[in-house]
């Protein structure tokens, strides 16, 4: 049996957890740590594959991560829930987007990133998140299951959302558009963690700047978004706080007695 947590706390990384620079503020580290000393779980939620924070997350000590925009959950180490694209319907996409549109994709599974060519879209976006770009095997879907898919393109998703109404395209930066089952997000991430852990009586905050938080800021009890954060996701906040670059994060557990 798992012992319920106080409470558990989400955090969006890119424009909440992280600064500017894409790095982990010293106030927000100390607060993740009086979190965890006060038995409640800090839990990355993020658009990200969990292979693009594990050094983090070993560094920092997090062992919970909400990945792909709640494709997979994973707490306290065990994954407890993936959200599988179904492999006829990649096919399907992808021979779109090599006919028709000219757009190479991501194909992302909690344990690999993988892309279907390295070319300039591919090249432009990794370097916008400061990684390298994932080895080439554009036949990954065909052996492993996959959760989330990526539209490296700067423009031409609209082509996609009739078509493949299975689907939910969600851009997520100028470079890339996320692609995931249709009704997948941070929220039902969330949900599912606390159906199959039995903790839907644990108090739930999240922070969050992006409008991929707008389902987690939905779900949870207490959203809290990032005075970065853009407007549309600031009007669901039950408060805002300061910026990702001004101790928000230490600022606003502070302020609800978390830490």
């Amino acid at each position: 049996m798992t012992k319920k947590p106080e409470a558990i706390v989400f955090f969006d990384l890119d424009g909440t957890l992280f600064n500017s620079n894409i790095e982990l503020l010293p106030s927000s580290y100390d607060a993740i740590k009086k979190l965890k000393q006060n038995n409640m779980i800090p839990m990355i939620a993020t658009g990200r594959n969990p292979l693009e924070v594990v050094d983090l997350m070993k560094e920092k000590n997090l062992n919970s991560i909400i990945g792909m925009n709640g494709q997979v959950v994973i707490y306290e180490k065990e994954v407890i829930f993936t959200n599988n694209i179904d492999k006829n319907i990649i096919t399907r996409l992808y021979e779109f987007s090599r006919e028709k549109t000219n757009i190479p994709l991501s194909f992302y599974n909690y344990k690999a990133m993988r892309v279907s060519e390295n070319g300039e879209p591919a090249q432009k976006f990794y370097h916008h998140l400061k990684q390298d770009v994932p080895p080439v095997d554009d036949e990954i879907y065909l052996k492993e299951p996959i959760q989330m898919l990526l539209l490296l393109c700067e423009q031409g998703e609209s082509a996609y959302r009739e078509l493949f109404p299975e689907l939910t395209f969600i851009r997520n930066t100028p470079y890339c558009v996320d692609v995931f089952n249709h009704g997948g997000s941070k929220g039902r991430g969330i949900n599912e963690l606390l159906k199959i852990k039995g903790f839907d009586d644990v108090p739930t905050y999240a922070f969050g700047d992006g409008m991929n938080d707008l389902e987690m800021f939905l779900t949870v009890d207490h959203p809290i978004a990032m005075g970065n954060a853009v407007d549309g996701l600031k009007d669901k906040a039950e408060y805002i706080t300061d910026t990702n670059n001004n101790d928000g994060i230490a600022k606003a557990l502070e302020k609800f007695g978390l830490i």
